[in-house]
């Protein structure tokens, strides 16, 4: 018989059936509105509550059991204060978790505030004529080491009492890329003001470094060095221009001289010239006027500012380590599993009862794996992963095993090679590959997604097959001679 014929005719019956279940539904759907329209209200009102409820309880209860986890709301979602940084502080404290960091984070902020100082970031490429403006801002100012331990750049502070009263500390950043200098950019974050040096119009990187610092939300004046170099009008075009491509207002744009050192030639006569060098006199009154209307009108704002910086700071290290912490901890509960695992597989005495110990074993790995990230697993995801992950084995088996045994055979003496020791290893480094795939999905996205976690383990498999063998035929070998001695 014809395709055709066949899928014609199955076209028709399947069509004549829901016909003859839509009449059905038809007369049932009348019979009752028959009845009910001779009911009490109370049963209309009944009936309609279970004919709507069923279904809608039906489709929360299917969306409650095979939607993903919820993500749990990061802690910088939530209101940061002192009080609740102390108190996650003492929890994860309790826990073990190295909270060395943000508290000596917390410790230099009570210090800063407790000496009224006012503290500046000066930033400037080298030779745009920094170290000129830091000596022009504080003529008689004291050097001073970095107090704070664990400063790999070179950071110096210069101290001064200016006339106003204010006791300003210049913190001078010899660094320029923010991204990479990460003492430069936490010193920013703790400072008040920031000073912004550039000797002409801005370039492509002086523009993407000002711009990480305004992100910052920190008071910034951008000071233009050597503007006696052009004429009233240009300089007010440049000012304007730098304005507009920066966002920063007009009056936070200076120009300045920061004076250093000049070269004079002067003409002896007979074509002889004689050269030497001078100081030349600072122009800065510009920008001290607008360092000192920050301190006058917005003192309050740049307090404010910096104290939640450094507070998120603070927390900020404390979730570094709290990853650090978990991240080792995962490790340990890898290894565990994965020894377990070798002992399961020469434990196993029924053909196919290691895949049942193996499972029960993955599955508790990943609940604990889940319990230490405080992430949510329901059991349908783990039982997705593990099913996709066992996929990806299959298609690997063959090398897995080769590598195996090639490992095995790095410890002489050990005589012929039983296929149950080989096996042994090849969970070793699958069950290793499982661990640290659901770890990392875990610690990056928040929640087990089964088909990222698998794609992660196929790569962790591939990437660390032959550097794992050896570590777990080693286990493999001493678990299989522990065995054969108590037998």
């Amino acid at each position: 018989m014809p395709v055709r014929l066949l899928v014609s005719i199955a076209i028709l019956i399947i069509a004549f059936l829901v016909l003859f279940l839509v009449l059905i539904a038809s007369e049932t759907a009348l019979t009752v509105w028959h009845y009910l329209k001779e009911a009490p209200v109370w049963i209309q009102f009944g009936y309609a509550v279970i004919l709507v409820g069923l279904p809608l309880l039906t489709l929360v209860l299917f969306w409650s059991w095979f939607r993903p986890g919820k993500k749990k709301k990061k802690t910088e979602q939530r209101a940061l204060t002192s009080e609740s940084l102390q108190d996650e502080l003492l929890e994860f404290a309790g826990q073990g978790v190295d909270v060395s960091a943000a508290l000596e984070e917390i410790r230099e902020q009570r210090r800063r505030r407790s000496t009224g100082e006012i503290f500046i970031a000066v930033y400037g490429e080298v030779s745009s004529g920094k170290s000129s403006l830091v000596k022009a801002l504080l003529p008689e100012a004291q050097i001073e080491t970095d107090p704070r331990a664990g400063t790999t750049t070179d950071i110096r502070h210069y101290s001064w009492q200016a006339a106003s009263g204010d006791r300003v500390v210049i913190a001078d950043l010899p660094g320029f890329n923010l991204e990479d200098d990460t003492a430069a950019l936490e010193e920013t974050r703790r400072s008040h003001l920031v000073i912004f040096l550039c000797d002409s119009d801005l370039t492509q990187s002086q523009a993407k470094q000002l711009q990480l610092l305004i992100e910052q939300r920190k008071p910034v004046i951008l000071a233009l060095n050597k503007s006696d170099r052009y004429s009233a009008d240009e300089l007010g075009i440049l000012l304007e221009e730098i304005s507009r491509k920066t966002g920063l207002r007009r009056q936070d744009i200076v120009a300045v001289s920061a004076g250093g050192k000049e070269e004079v030639i002067r003409m002896l006569g007979e074509g002889m010239e004689q050269r030497s060098s001078r100081d030349r006199r600072p122009e800065i009154a510009d920008l001290r006027h607008c360092v000192q209307r920050h301190l006058d009108r917005d003192r309050e704002l740049m307090e404010s500012l910096r104290d939640t910086a450094v507070l998120t700071m603070a927390s900020e290290k404390l979730d570094a380590a709290k990853d650090r912490h978990r991240a080792q901890k995962a490790e340990e509960l890898v290894s565990k599993y994965s020894r377990r695992a070798v002992i399961g597989a020469l434990a196993a005495v029924a053909p196919g009862s290691d895949l049942v110990i193996q499972g029960v074993l993955a599955t508790r790995l990943i609940r604990e794996l889940s319990k230490l990230y405080d992430v949510p697993v329901k059991e349908i995801e783990i039982e997705s992963f593990l099913e996709l992950a066992g996929g990806k084995v299959r298609n690997m088996t063959a090398l897995t095993l080769a590598i195996a045994g090639n490992a095995l055979k790095a410890f002489p003496g050990l005589g012929t090679i039983s296929g149950g020791v080989i096996h042994a290893v090849a969970y070793g480094m699958i069950f290793d590959s499982l661990g640290k795939a659901a770890a990392e999905t875990m610690a990056s996205r928040g929640e087990l997604r089964p088909y990222p976690a698998a794609e992660a383990f196929e790569d962790l498999l591939h990437d660390h097959l032959e550097s794992g063998a050896v570590q777990f035929a080693k286990l493999a070998v001493s678990g299989k001679k522990r065995g054969d001695d108590q037998s």
